[in-house]
């Protein structure tokens, strides 16, 4: 069953369960162009949390999934908020961990960074050092989403994601990403301080520089996934496995 958390704005944020549902509860957020049901439900997710005894709340970004995709609304305070409001919804008796995923991973870095008591343990995986958006030019996307330009490396890359999924519209997630840039990823401005893990796929070109995150981290590890890449690395039975344990450990202690 999907129930909704309300934004600040009024956009409706979806909310799935997954996995043993009186375990410690852990937020997962999905990357960018994915959803819940693509990323976290259909992939064996719930399996691995239900085995470690962690109950799994996986919600769908702002424009993704069963989430409500307005017009504009995409700039990254619009999803911290998202964040504020799921955690308010949730009304948890204690700090859930999180699983954050590319797009979702720098969520959860920037979220825990900001508000430290928010959750007690991170697992963050197709996490680059810097921001994928930096070169993104929003207007070309769009133009060359209606074949009215040539698109450049990254346009081409966003584009393409965007329209990989047909419950998704793909002029939306190229506002989002165009959004988004606006604020780009900056690591050092306010890392977490809670246990963190660090998951990257063994072939990942996007995020192969995950592991210059780790001196920035009170308490971080990081942890390769074998022969995986940015878009298969979530469907990983290690990305699972690693996740799963590594939160059980830290939740229950």
């Amino acid at each position: 069953m999907t129930v909704f958390a309300m934004a600040p704005d009024g956009a409706r944020i979806a909310l799935h369960e997954l996995g043993d549902p009186d375990g410690a509860p852990v937020l997962l957020i999905h990357g960018f162009s994915s959803n819940a049901q693509r990323n976290w439900i259909d992939t064996r997710w719930g399996d691995a949390l239900a085995e470690a005894g962690l109950r799994g709340i996986a919600m769908d970004l702002r424009g993704h999934g069963e989430s409500d995709r307005p017009s504009t609304g995409y700039t990254v305070p619009h999803f911290l908020d998202d964040v504020d409001a799921v955690l308010e919804q949730l009304a948890l008796p204690e700090a859930p961990g999180g699983i954050g995923y590319s797009m979702g991973a720098r969520l959860l870095w920037r979220h825990a960074g900001t508000r430290p008591h928010a959750f007690g343990a991170l697992v963050l995986g197709g996490l680059p050092a810097g921001d994928p958006f930096e070169r993104f030019d929003a207007e070309l996307a769009h133009r060359a989403l209606r074949d009215e330009a040539e698109p450049g490396e990254m346009e081409s890359f966003v584009v393409e994601l965007a329209g990989i999924f047909p419950e998704h519209d793909p002029a939306t997630l190229v506002t989002l990403a165009g959004e988004v840039s606006h604020t780009l990823f900056d690591p050092e401005l306010a890392p977490p301080s809670v246990p963190t893990l660090l998951m990257t796929g063994e072939k990942d070109r996007r995020a192969s520089d995950t592991r210059e995150l780790l001196p920035l981290l009170q308490d971080g590890r990081f942890e390769e996934i074998p022969g995986r890449n940015h878009v298969n690395a979530p469907v990983a039975g290690s990305f699972r496995r690693g996740a799963t344990r590594f939160l059980a450990e830290r939740l229950r202690g």
